[in-house]
């Protein structure tokens, strides 16, 4: 079943007077692209959050954006990396050696450093928080994929009804096209009987370069074409998951004979046939663009 790859996707938990909020929003993209927000004790774990909706989802531009609230909020929760501290000293002390400077170390040189502090949520509690965020996240992603579901139903619905449209234009087409095939090989013969007059005709050879003229005309194999593209096109939509990509190629073939029959077909009917099956399969492309 098609999805669309538009949606929204959001969950909440509460855990120990934190509050994890998660909300997944996707727009049309022609690949897989994620833009991620979240808090910097959680940015390590920014590959595992992609993988994990990478699983699910295979086109569109996803916007995460998770959330971490708790009681601890307005607690400074910082420390100093005294490691870090360490090494940053020996630099500095290299550097002074090298550069000559007699200026002594003060405390103010380090806090140029943003290395030297550590997050205390982060050493402590950002392995438990991020297996609640991961809970949290699989939620989200669930109910995104359950609106995209809904929203390409109303797609399939609708493209199901431009492709029926495109099914009675072309069997119209064929009917005509056979009696015009017809008639235009009267006139032909009977146009080129009155141009040469008395004088006389070699039938056979005429019959032949007649046939091969209306052969030009014949667009029985691009009719019989575009049927088979629309069986394969309502057949991709209903069996296949991800079917935009496929789609919009059947899509571009469609449009491929749909010229070629205006280039062959000097008839006002199916010229007025052919304009409307070019209105439908713009609007189906237009509708495609949505689809996974």
């Amino acid at each position: 079943m098609a999805s669309s790859m538009t949606g929204l996707g959001m969950a909440e938990i509460q855990h120990e007077g934190t509050t994890i909020n998660v909300e997944l929003r996707s727009v049309n993209n022609r690949f897989l692209e994620l833009m991620c927000r979240m808090p910097p004790f959680l940015s390590r774990y920014e590959r595992e959050v992609k993988d994990i909706i990478k699983s699910q989802i295979t086109r569109g531009k996803l916007y995460v954006s998770i959330s971490v609230q708790g009681e601890t909020n307005n607690v400074l929760d910082i420390g100093v990396d005294l490691k870090k501290a360490q090494s940053i000293r020996n630099v500095l002390n290299e550097l002074r050696k090298v550069t000559g400077v007699n200026e002594e170390l003060r405390l103010e040189h380090f806090l140029q450093f943003s290395e030297v502090f550590q997050s205390i949520k982060e050493s402590e509690t950002s392995e438990k928080i991020w297996e609640k965020v991961r809970d949290v996240l699989t939620r989200a992603l669930e109910d995104l994929k359950q609106m995209r579901i809904q929203e390409g139903k109303a797609l399939e619905k609708d493209i199901m009804k431009r492709i029926r449209c495109l099914g009675k234009n072309i069997t119209a087409i064929q009917k005509i096209a056979k009696k015009n095939l017809s008639e235009s090989y009267k006139k032909m013969v009977e146009r080129i009987e009155k141009l040469m007059g008395n004088r006389e005709l070699d039938k056979e050879r005429l019959h032949t370069e007649i046939v091969l003229m209306a052969d030009k005309m014949d667009v029985t194999e691009e009719c019989v074409r575009l049927q088979s593209h629309n069986q394969v096109f309502l057949r991709t939509l209903k069996q296949e998951v991800v079917v935009g990509k496929r789609l919009n190629f059947l899509l571009q073939e469609m449009n491929r004979e749909t010229n070629t029959i205006s280039s062959k077909a000097s008839n006002a009917e199916i010229s007025h046939l052919v304009v409307e099956m070019k209105e439908e399969i713009e609007k189906l492309r237009e509708q495609v663009q949505n689809l996974e």
